[in-house]
């Protein structure tokens, strides 16, 4: 007999294959805009938005603020995003995306609403609302657990 457990286990390990493959994907459809996936993930969270820190991109992607300066640096080279200063924290700077950068991610996202049209044809809305339900619920979980 499967257990939960085991097979919360092998949601995952498909978790993390799922990742993996979009990362790859993500990487290979934006190599000619000079983008890759931690770029794109980085300029996601800064599209639509005025300004944030790096400690604030890095806390809402439960990652290390080190890890998003290096992108937010090589974004910066690209000319892709903008620093200024923060008159709230001077430890800081607030990064936007520069105008070049919001046009880069634009047709970032025109090619992947291709894909996303043509992968959503494997599925019915059905499937799709208890997947994002199900993966909701235990991001709260895990979310949960982060202070003890």
């Amino acid at each position: 007999m499967i257990t939960k457990a085991k097979t919360l286990y092998a949601v995952i390990l498909d978790l993390r294959l799922c990742f993996n493959l979009l990362r790859t994907r993500a990487d290979e459809m934006h190599k000619d805009l000079g983008v890759n996936a931690s770029m794109r993930a980085v300029m996601e969270s800064l599209a639509g938005e005025d300004e944030k820190t790096v400690p604030e991109i890095a806390r809402g992607k439960s990652v290390s603020r080190q890890h998003i300066q290096v992108i937010a640096n090589r974004l910066t080279k690209a000319g892709l995003i903008k620093a200024r200063d923060n008159p709230d924290d001077r430890r800081t700077f607030l990064i936007s995306l520069t105008k070049r950068g919001q046009a880069v991610f634009d047709e970032v996202r025109k090619r992947e609403a291709v894909e996303l049209r043509r992968w959503s044809e494997g599925f019915s809305n059905e499937e799709l609302k208890v997947t994002l339900s199900t993966l909701r619920k235990l991001s709260n979980i895990l979310k949960g657990m982060e202070n003890e």
